[in-house]
């Protein structure tokens, strides 16, 4: 289990801890549902492309929680192809069209910065249950499924996060 602590000061979200589960371990259905979904339209690879994964064949009601990211560098940036509406109320900020590194996103997409590198290494997907304080001082644990994209075939080229925010008094 990882903790991090950011400054309250600095208007940007705390993270109180953040714990690793395992696929089999997701609990909310419609997470598993895009996890089924991405697992089917991989086929024998290890991750489907974005062609692949279509995000308008999932239940639109999971969508306003989702985000789809390019992987650019090295250096390592992700651009936000596309950022949820839920995800923008959540997080105070709209994302879609920035890169997280060098458009200096502040305030969200940090716990991201640390596992999507993990994500890429590992190619595979991730679950992750992160407790945290936002920026609007709301308190939440959230549940959140990463799934590789692979515009090549050979190497993880993108991501796919979907969450499950619960609101909890900590």
């Amino acid at each position: 289990m990882s903790v991090y602590h950011y400054a309250e000061h600095l208007k940007i979200a705390s993270i109180l801890e953040t714990s690793r589960l395992n696929v089999d371990e997701i609990e909310y259905p419609a997470l598993a549902r895009v996890h089924a979904y991405w697992d089917a339209v991989r086929g024998d690879a290890f991750a489907p492309s974005l062609r692949q994964f279509r995000i308008e064949d999932l239940d639109p009601a999971i969508i306003p929680s989702m985000a789809i990211v390019d992987f650019l560098g090295p250096p390592l940036d992700f651009f936000y192809r596309f950022f949820g509406s839920h995800m923008v109320e959540i997080a105070g900020l709209e994302l879609t069209g920035k890169r997280y590194y060098a458009d200096n996103v502040e305030g969200y997409g940090f716990v991201n910065a640390e596992i999507f590198p993990l994500m890429i290494a590992e190619a595979q997907p991730l679950v992750h249950r992160t407790k945290w304080v936002s920026v609007k001082g709301l308190h939440y644990v959230t549940t959140t499924v990463r799934l590789p994209l692979s515009a090549d075939g050979d190497s993880v080229t993108g991501g796919i996060t979907v969450n499950q925010y619960q609101s909890a008094d900590i």
